[in-house]
């Protein structure tokens, strides 16, 4: 356990930016999933996206407790301090080596302070000190000063004799230069043939074509249906204007006979598809949508998707799109 909170001290900063960066991306998570339900239109579609909103933020608000919790153990747990230069390894092993120190027998020494300190106060008195201490020593007698020896002074020298130098080598005189001689020599010039041009065929300019006018491309409107005959939409058609109410027909075969089909609608300059009707029941060259109130949406170029989506909820990848104009 003290391994444990000891590693928790030494990463606490990772681990509250990692939690901090997961309730960030909850919350605006949660956020863009409220931006799509102010945009939905059904009951189904809004139950889902609250749902989605509430399990995101209560994601993000236990991590963020997490954080909490983490940051106030570690906090409130002493920390122990390690010797400078070594990491501290709770399960490493110090041995202790005892050593027998033997003391050393002190030698006994003769205490001659005394007599030392009176030699060097006086000669006398210190043999004065020693045949007191002895009296089978004999007094010894003045010894003369040593004569001093005359130091020799030393040998002189001789002059080193100096190199002699070599001669310097003597210049000759300047010669004469006489004038600068140029020789002419004839040089033979080579005779060339005359060699007639022969005459060439002008080219005749070729007439440039001139490019016929481009026109700009008018604004067409098509439709995607890679599998019509699983998902087609056959009213409206790509390019048609629809207006006021609008039965919309097709074809939606679902893989399995089980299923369900959608249509929804990308509105101009809004990102993301706008849920319109869904059904449980196959429909093949009939009515898709009984009821589309195209007033609703302002003028303009919309694409209507039919998708089709297998029993277990999750998309085929079967679509038909059609782009349309409301007026």
């Amino acid at each position: 356990m003290e391994v444990i909170l000891r590693l928790l001290i030494e990463l606490r900063l990772v681990i509250v930016a990692i939690i901090g960066i997961c309730c960030a991306a909850l919350f605006f998570t949660g956020l863009s999933s409220l931006r799509e339900l102010r945009r939905a239109m059904f009951r189904l579609e809004r139950s889902v996206i609250v749902a989605r909103v509430v399990d995101a933020w209560v994601k993000a608000g236990l991590l963020a407790i997490l954080g909490l919790v983490i940051g106030v153990a570690t906090n409130a747990a002493p920390e122990s301090p390690a010797p400078s230069g070594a990491v501290e390894n709770p399960l490493a092993f110090t041995p202790t080596v005892e050593v027998n120190a033997v003391e050393p027998t002190p030698i006994p020494t003769a205490d001659l302070s005394a007599a030392l300190v009176r030699m060097t106060a006086a000669p006398a008195e210190a043999l004065a000190v020693v045949a007191t201490m002895d009296p089978n020593v004999a007094l010894p007698t003045s010894v003369a000063p040593p004569t001093p020896t005359p130091i020799p002074s030393p040998t002189p020298i001789p002059p080193t004799a100096t190199p002699a130098l070599p001669p310097t080598p003597t210049q000759p005189p300047p010669q004469e230069q006489l004038p600068f001689i140029v020789v002419a020599t004839a040089t033979p010039t080579p005779a060339f043939a005359t060699v007639r041009p022969e005459p060439t065929a002008t080219p005749i300019p070729l007439p440039t074509p001139t490019a016929a006018p481009t026109t700009p491309p008018a604004d067409v409107l098509v439709a995607d249906c890679p599998n019509p005959a699983a998902a087609r939409i056959d009213s409206p058609v790509a390019g048609e204007t629809v207006s006021g109410v609008y039965v919309v027909r097709g074809t939606a075969d679902f893989p399995g006979g089980v299923g369900r089909y959608k249509l929804e609608i990308l509105r101009p300059n809004i990102p993301g598809w706008a849920f319109l009707w869904e059904n449980y029941n196959a429909v093949k060259d009939g009515v898709l949508m009984p009821r589309f109130d195209s007033s609703l949406f302002p003028p303009g170029v919309y694409t209507l998707r039919l998708s089709l989506v297998d029993a277990a909820g999750q998309d085929t990848g079967i679509y038909c799109s059609v782009q349309i104009r409301i007026a």
